[in-house]
Order: structure tokens, then sequence, then C-alpha cells
């Protein structure tokens, strides 16, 4: 349970269920009602806190159930008077103070007083719950209680945690206390399964005193959430985010979700028997959208996410070998084109187009070949050496003339 305390705002304390009212309210955490002329019932339900937490940008109060002292008291005058006042609790508690006021409040009552835990009374619920006559539980209802807790802020002098640690021990004992005006057990011993965070499931609650009466005509179903965040029990979802020992016998459930927008002890009822009636039933897709849209957001946001992150690999990929292809439209149409593709594929790619490239030479070249008539030039001369003689001859004979000589190289007589 809670400790709500401001040490020169360094302290400030709030947890419990997480459910919303209807159109975004904050319904009324509490039912006080007039059953008939002698009978008086009040259901709590939610979070135990001090006062209705507000946003704070806008001010406004904050959707969810809220067991607070606003209203209470005076909410209390319905039930005054009543022969037996009947109080219903499935609660994981909250502030202390606030719990130890309302305890008083009930316990004040002059009627016979009788507390059926519908789910759990844990932290300051269960001291609420003391505050009872008679204490009635299902085989599943859970009852935990536990030493004050604080969160601190800002710095501390060491007047300060000795101020602080000076009201854990005052208020731990006044918790003590009402455990022991109700189960008549030592205040050490008391004080000892506190500090260990110590849960009674149904039964257990009988024999360690907490409980009168164990109800076995129906049970409380429990289920906790894979991280150990959400615990729904009797239908209704709380945050344990700040237990430490919640027993292992209770199931462990893939199928329950934070969910926000549940604002009443009904709707929760029917969408927990809900998700009892699917398990082991297959789904469509529309109706798992329909049934669970935040998990399947969440899965549709990480496939996008890993997606955008395997294409921009790609795409580095690509870039990293594009200087040895050469070919740009082809590195554009591996990028971005209908048939894209990856680096890997890209480099087949560009293979079988050199390759092509290649061939197309080749045959290229022979059809050149073909063409030019190079195969019908002989190899030897065509007469190329009787030509050069006649030359030489001619030449022989204007030499001989300018020396006065004949043709056989003789002066001439």
């Amino acid at each position: 349970m809670k400790l709500e305390q401001k040490m020169t705002r360094k302290s400030n304390f709030l947890a419990g269920a997480r459910t919303e009212g209807q159109e975004g309210k904050v319904k009324r955490f509490w039912n006080i009602a007039s059953t008939d002329e002698d009978s008086g019932e009040i259901i709590l339900y939610g979070d135990v806190m001090s006062q209705k937490p507000r946003s704070f940008w806008t001010g406004e109060e904050r959707p969810g159930l809220y067991i607070t002292p606003e209203g209470f008291l005076e909410d209390l005058a319905v039930v005054k008077g009543k022969k037996n006042i009947t109080i219903k609790i499935n609660s994981c508690g909250g502030d202390l103070y606030t719990g130890i006021a309302i305890h008083n409040a009930i316990k004040a009552l002059s009627g016979h007083k009788t507390v059926i835990v519908e789910g759990i009374a844990a932290s300051a619920a269960s001291v609420i719950a003391c505050a009872g006559d008679e204490v009635q539980v299902y085989p599943g209802s859970m009852i935990m209680i536990h030493g004050v807790s604080a969160f601190l802020y800002d710095y501390c002098e060491m007047a300060d945690l000795e101020k602080l640690m000076a009201q854990f021990e005052a208020s731990e004992n006044a918790i003590a206390q009402i455990y022991h005006s109700k189960t008549g057990r030592e205040i050490d011993e008391l004080r000892q399964l506190m500090r260990q965070e110590t849960w009674f499931i149904g039964e257990e609650a009988v024999e360690n005193r907490f409980a009168d009466k164990l109800i076995e005509e129906e049970t409380v179903e429990a289920a906790l959430s894979a991280d150990h965040k959400i615990l729904m029990v009797a239908g209704v979802q709380h945050n344990a985010e700040s237990f430490r020992n919640i027993p292992g016998s209770i199931r462990v459930s893939n199928r329950i979700q934070s969910q926000e927008g549940i604002g009443h002890k009904e709707k929760s009822l029917k969408n927990n028997t809900d998700m009892q009636k699917s398990e082991g039933k297959k789904m469509t897709k529309e109706e798992l959208k329909n049934e669970y849209p935040e998990l399947i957001a969440q899965i549709t946001s990480e496939a996008e996410n890993a997606a955008r992150q395997a294409e921009r690999q790609r795409i580095q990929d690509i870039e990293s070998i594009q200087a040895s292809v050469g070919d740009i439209n082809l590195v554009n149409e591996a990028k971005y084109g209908e048939n894209c593709c990856t680096a890997e594929q890209l480099a087949f790619r560009a293979m079988k187009a050199q390759a092509a490239a290649g061939s197309a030479r080749v045959n290229d070249m022979m059809a050149d070949s073909a063409s030019s008539g190079t195969e019908q030039v002989n190899a030897a001369p065509t007469g190329g050496e009787e030509n050069k003689q006649q030359e030489v001859d001619s030449f022989m004979a204007l030499y001989n003339k300018t020396k006065g000589r004949n043709n056989n190289g003789k002066k001439a007589e």
C-alpha cells in the first residue's frame, strides 16, 4: 500500500486497478444503496486514492474507477441505521490513509457488516476489508497484506529520511493493529508477514483468520498477463506492477491486454466470459482485429518497422555495388522498378547482361568479316614482281644513256 506523503515536494503515490467510465467520464468508485428497509449494500471497486487524479495538462478528471473519500461519507447516510450491511470489495488497494479512513467510517456503522471479497482485497483494500464483522471469501478470492512504500523524488536530507522512517514505522504499526483486531495474531508476526508481502487465497484467508467464511457455491477466476503487469480477478483488471510476490498458482494468460475503456463491473465480467468462451476457438482475421485491436496494432507497427529497415538495407546494398555494374538503367530498375531486386540479384542480372553484350560483339565481328570479301583475296602475289622488273630496266636504260653507254652498259662508239 502507498504512503501518500509530500516531503518538500519529494513524494507522491498512486496505484490500483485501471478501468474507464462510459463516454470518458469518471464514474464514482462506490455504489451505496438501500436494498430494503433493513439492509444496505456498499460496492467498492478500483484504486484506493486520496483524490481523483486529474490530467496535468487540462486539469480534467482522468477516466477510471477510483476509491476516494470525495462524497463517500455523505453517501454513507443511505445505509446508516440499517441492521445488515453488505460490503463487496474488488480492489488492489493504493493510498494507506484513505484506506484507514474508509475502514473507520464503515467500522462506525451500527449494523452488522458483512464483507464479501468478490475478487481481491490487497494492500489498503485489505485494511478496508477488516472493517467487517464477518468477512467472506470465495475459493479464488485473494487477500494480500504488505508493508508501506513510498516514491521519493528531489533531494532528501538525513532529517527528511528520518522523518519518513518514523512515518513508516507509525503507519505499519497502525496497519498491524487493524489486522490484529481482526485476526487476533501477534503484532510482530503480522509485521513479518507484511514485510514478506503475503497472499492468502480462498480457504487460506480463513485459516489465517483474515476471513471468517468460505463461500463454496462459486469460485473466483484469476489470471495474470504475460508481463505480470495486469492481474484479472473476477473480470476486473488491476494494475499489479508494484506487487513483488504474486502467487505462482495464478495462471498466466497471453490474452490479457491493458484494456482502457472498461467502465463497470458488468462489462468487465462480460469481457472475461467472452475471453473464456473463446479459449481454443479459431478466430478470423476480422475477429482478431475487433477483439484485440491494441495487439494487432502493435504487431502491425512492428512489421512495418521491420519492412522499412529491410528496404533501407536493400537500397544500401545495391548502392555499394552499383559502380561495378556500370549500367545506371539496370541499377534504377533494381532499386525502384517493377522488377526491383536485391543486390545479389542485381549482380546476377549484370553478369547476364555483360555475357549477352559479349556474345553480340562476337556475332557482329563475324558478320563484318563475312561481308568484307576477304575470303576472295589470294595469299600469292598477282604479277607484282614483273612490274617491278620493268621499272628497274627503264631506270637502268636512262642511266646508261646519260653516261654515253648503250643498253649493255658499254661505251658507245
